[in-house]
């Protein structure tokens, strides 16, 4: 087993499908290792893994030793359609678009992962996009 103070973030496609692919992932690493794991997304895909998680089984957060970041998304900002936070009901140009400044949320990501070094004293082992 590894060790709890080694840590894991994990960085979803904004897609409901791979949202749950990478809860069940982290679930597994953590079984595996023991790693503390982070995803991040945006605030209603984190929204909507809490609620998946809570139908299922509420205490899963705590038993797999999983956190849940938000990082700050603007769809007007990206001149995308209010509350666009992931591929769901976008039409194929929209997609490319969404995509495209999906990748903005440099500073957030910098941000978390020097507070996990802060936290823990060293940067996380992993970081899976």
């Amino acid at each position: 087993m590894g060790s709890e103070n080694e840590h894991t973030v994990m960085l979803p496609l904004l897609a409901y499908g791979h949202l749950i692919q990478f809860l069940a992932l982290a679930k597994q690493i953590h079984r595996s290792t023991g790693f503390k794991i982070t995803i991040a997304n945006t605030p209603l895909n984190i929204q909507y893994l809490h609620n998946t998680i809570s139908s299922a089984n509420p205490n899963s957060l705590e038993k797999f030793n999983i956190n849940l970041v938000e990082f700050p998304f603007c769809s007007s900002d990206h001149v995308l359609p209010p509350n666009t936070e992931n591929t769901e009901n976008l039409s194929l140009d929209l997609i490319i678009k969404f995509f495209t400044s999906s990748q903005s949320p440099k500073t957030p990501l910098y941000n978390l992962l020097m507070n996990i070094k802060e936290k823990a004293g060293n940067p996380p082992i992993c970081i899976i996009f």
